[in-house]
């Protein structure tokens, strides 16, 4: 799967210049996702601004850093009632580690939150690779 998109489009901080980032579902539940990337991400926030950490899933941010970096995207829903099926908005947490979505409280969050406007797409096996800088 490609996740991508956001907020500010293609100028959304997290994609960093690309057009998203690729990956396999791990887990998936009625409206999570985890997918294991390729590689391990490694993001820094814009000028005056921080990433927030929301750990292994907690209600409210357990601190705001300049950097984030994992190798799990968890996407969830960003409507009451949404399903898989497009159109969709997603939050996105950046996991360093393979994370447990039945821990994440419902409204909260898990890992670094960069996210809160993408999407999805369903790549062809070929296309899997880590996917930084634009085709």
């Amino acid at each position: 799967m490609l996740v991508t998109g956001g907020y500010d489009g293609d100028q959304s901080a997290w994609l960093a210049g690309g057009d998203g980032y690729a990956g396999v579902i791990t887990a998936i539940t009625a409206d999570r996702a985890a997918v294991a990337l390729d590689h391990e991400l490694v993001l820094d926030a814009p000028e005056n601004k921080q990433w927030q950490d929301f750990g292994a899933g907690s209600f409210q941010p357990l601190r705001e850093v300049k950097t984030a970096r994992g190798t799990y995207i968890v996407v969830t829903h960003g409507w009451v009632g949404q399903t898989w099926v497009d159109p969709i908005r997603l939050q996105v947490g950046l996991c360093e580690g393979q994370p447990d979505l039945d821990a994440i409280p419902k409204g909260g969050g898990v890992g670094y939150w960069v996210e809160s406007h993408a999407g999805i797409g369903l790549l062809a096996p070929a296309r899997r690779a880590f996917r930084r800088q634009r085709s």
